[in-house]
């Protein structure tokens, strides 16, 4: 699994500080987290909606961030970084006061975008039953 290369890396404490805190960002919105481990990733969801926020791993000197919404969110720092088509990452090389800011703003949009497609989803499924 990635979390136990991750466990095992230079930045380990950086790892598990950024992993804690998008964690308790999640939570502060009254959300269950899901944590899902895969060979490549580390990844976050809520069970409440559809869809995840965000997943994380180390490279180097960093922990990156992969926002699975990062097209959609709105980036006044100007952290993110990527030419995907919805995929955008974030270079984590100190948890200050700026990035973490910016991870509760990037947390807080990907609820919102979940809860409009949830509603959306709904809206869609009350017009094919009428």
């Amino acid at each position: 699994m990635r979390f136990d290369v991750d466990m095992a890396s230079d930045q380990a404490e950086l790892f598990l500080d950024v992993r804690s805190f998008i964690m308790e960002c999640i939570e502060k919105n009254a959300l269950s987290v899901i944590e899902r481990y895969t060979d490549n990733i580390t990844s976050y969801y809520c069970k409440e909606y559809e869809g995840g926020f965000c997943y994380i791993k180390t490279k180097g000197d960093h922990v990156h961030i992969g926002w699975f919404q990062g097209i959609n969110l709105k980036d006044t720092g100007d952290l993110l970084f990527g030419n995907g088509k919805i995929l955008k990452g974030q270079k984590i090389t100190t948890l200050d006061k700026m990035q973490k800011s910016a991870i509760e703003s990037f947390i807080g949009q990907t609820l919102i975008l979940s809860i409009e497609k949830a509603e959306r989803k709904q809206i869609k499924k009350a017009i094919r039953n009428k």
